[in-house]
């Protein structure tokens, strides 16, 4: 067996410590370093894992110094958007092998330009964490559609909530996974801020309609903030058929299901309908094909590199983008600043109701509620 991969974290909160389940129940890995600008972030990291063999983790307030003495392979950043891009950087300058950084996977198109370019110069592997590739229900209705099981997909539809890069990055990254990671071609849509709302230090929006256009012909929609409903499910429409996916299983209806098929595919590490089921399948899965991928032992590609993580946020940028310039936007996405804070610079979006507020507030600790962006 390989020695395992030795990691080091940056930014020690929530999404970090899924990272740190999927290392740690993976076996692959041992976390030999942390860093945060909280001592406390890391105290409270420290009691996530502190029943694992593997956990052995040296504290740092510098991740730069965390870098420099710690011999790492692995990195996880997990700090907020705007600083995804200059960590990852920091750390593929390290001599490390691989950096797993959170989504989305930056604050602009051209911040994630220059991870992908200093990762490339580097020879460092760079994966996004859209961990929701590795859920058995979505590979399942993934494999239904390569299979020609509803005919040629025409339309998939999702709800979301919270900011299109916030939350459906997840689901840009989805409509690529479930079309075999088909090329999207252009992207239409409209913003609505009337709140000074933020996700993470960046401006969101309060409500969204987003459509997409793929090389295979297939266009996509998301609803934000427009209904109550929302959520990581999708309505797949085809030719001869449709899926009705959730996170946890899917009905298909064909001309030869006789009806809705229900289908519940099983986790390899927790059972549909488990608490927490989608972020234990999902965290764990995903580690597991790191650790392959980086080792150099995957017999197929790694699921969501830093490419697959750059399309995901170009999809909602290019949606921000046209609600900028009035206009269906063709891809590549030219402009590499962020659209919304463009407009919102530029006086396009007043706010009605002033006062800022950041829906992510709820990650800070004690009595800090400064959006500091180094703390997770």
């Amino acid at each position: 067996m390989a020695d395992k991969l030795r990691v080091g974290v940056i930014g020690c909160g929530e999404m970090t410590i899924n990272h740190g389940m999927g290392y740690m129940h993976s076996g692959a890995y041992e976390i030999v370093a942390i860093s945060d600008l909280s001592d406390q972030a890391m105290k409270d990291y420290d009691e996530e894992f502190a029943e694992w063999d593997d956990y052995k983790a040296e504290h740092f307030a510098d991740a730069a110094e965390m870098l420099e003495r710690s011999e790492l392979d692995v990195v996880s950043v997990g700090v907020w958007d705007i600083g995804h891009s200059v960590m990852t950087r920091l750390a593929a300058s390290s001599g490390i092998k691989a950096v797993l950084c959170e989504k989305p996977m930056a604050d602009t198109l051209g911040a994630a330009a220059d991870m992908i370019l200093v990762c490339r110069r580097n020879n460092v592997k760079l994966a996004i964490g859209h961990q929701r590739r590795w859920l058995p229900a979505y590979t399942l209705a993934k494999d239904l559609i390569t299979d020609g099981e509803i005919g040629h997909v025409s339309f998939i539809k999702m709800y979301a909530r919270d900011g299109l890069p916030n939350y459906s990055s997840h689901q840009s990254d989805l409509f690529r996974y479930l079309l075999g990671d088909a090329e999207c071609t252009w992207a239409m849509g409209n913003v609505e801020r009337e709140t000074d709302r933020w996700a993470r230090a960046i401006p969101i929006e309060d409500k969204a309609l987003a459509v997409f256009g793929f090389e295979t012909g297939a266009e996509a929609m998301i609803l934000s903030g427009l209904t109550p409903k929302h959520g990581w499910g999708a309505e797949i429409f085809g030719s001869e058929g449709m899926i009705d996916l959730t996170l946890e299983d899917l009905r298909i209806m064909n001309n030869t299901t006789g009806g809705w098929d229900h289908r519940v595919p099983a986790g390899k590490h927790a059972m549909p309908g488990d608490d927490n089921f989608e972020v234990i399948e999902g965290s764990i899965e995903q580690a597991h094909a790191f650790a392959s991928w980086v080792n150099g032992d995957a017999i197929e590609g790694y699921r969501s590199t830093g490419e697959s993580g750059y399309k995901a946020l170009e999809m909602v940028h290019g949606v921000y983008e046209s609600a900028r310039t009035h206009t269906q936007v063709q891809f590549p996405v030219k402009t590499l600043v962020h659209p919304l804070g463009v407009m919102i610079d530029d006086g396009h979006l007043p706010v009605r109701y002033p006062g800022r507020f950041d829906i992510r507030n709820r990650t800070l600790r004690g009595d800090n509620v400064t959006l500091d962006t180094e703390n997770a």
